[in-house]
C-alpha cells in the first residue's frame, strides 16, 4: 500500500524474483501470493493514473479559460490567481496551458505513474512465467538424477 516510488517497487521484485533451487514446490506454491501482491500494485496505480488524467482534463480547462481571459473573478478569487492580463489570441492559448509550469509538473507525475505501470506490468508476467520456469528446473533435476 501507500505510494510506492519506482525504486521501492525494483527493490520489492529484486527480493522476490530469487527462485530457491532446493525449495521448488515452496517456490512453486509463493506463486499466487506474489502475483496477488503485484497486481494489487498494479491496480493502485491504475486507479491513481486515472484519477491524475482526469485532474489534468480539468486543470487544463480551468487554465484554457485563464489564458483566454474566460476565468470569473470569483474563480480567480477562489483559486487565488492574478487576472492574465495579456491578451491572448484564440490560437495560442494551448501553448500557453501547454506551457503552465502547473501542467508541466501533472504531466511529468503521469509519465512516471505510466512508467511504473509499465514495470509492474512486466514483472506480472515474469511471475506468469516461474510455473512453468519451476517446472523446467523440476524436469532437469529429474533427468539429471536419473528420474524418469
Amino acid at each position: 500500500g501507500g505510494d510506492l516510488k519506482l525504486e521501492e517497487i525494483q527493490e520489492l521484485w529484486n527480493r522476490d524474483r530469487e527462485i530457491d533451487i532446493s525449495e521448488l514446490a515452496t517456490e512453486s506454491i509463493r506463486i499466487p501470493q506474489i502475483h496477488d501482491k503485484y497486481l494489487k500494485i498494479y491496480v493502485d496505480e491504475k486507479i491513481k493514473l486515472r484519477k491524475l488524467q482526469l485532474n489534468l482534463a480539468k486543470i487544463s480547462k480551468m487554465k484554457s479559460d485563464y489564458y483566454s481571459g474566460r476565468m470569473s473573478q470569483e474563480e480567480l478569487d477562489r483559486l487565488e490567481w492574478q487576472p492574465f492580463l495579456v491578451k491572448v489570441l484564440k490560437g495560442e492559448v494551448n501553448s500557453y496551458v501547454e506551457s503552465d509550469d502547473d501542467i508541466i509538473k501533472l504531466k511529468e507525475t503521469i509519465a512516471l505513474m505510466e512508467e511504473k505501470i509499465n514495470y509492474i506490468d512486466s514483472v506480472i508476467r515474469m511471475i506468469n512465467n516461474r510455473g512453468f520456469q519451476i517446472k523446467s528446473a523440476i524436469d532437469w533435476i529429474k533427468y539429471k538424477d536419473g528420474i524418469s
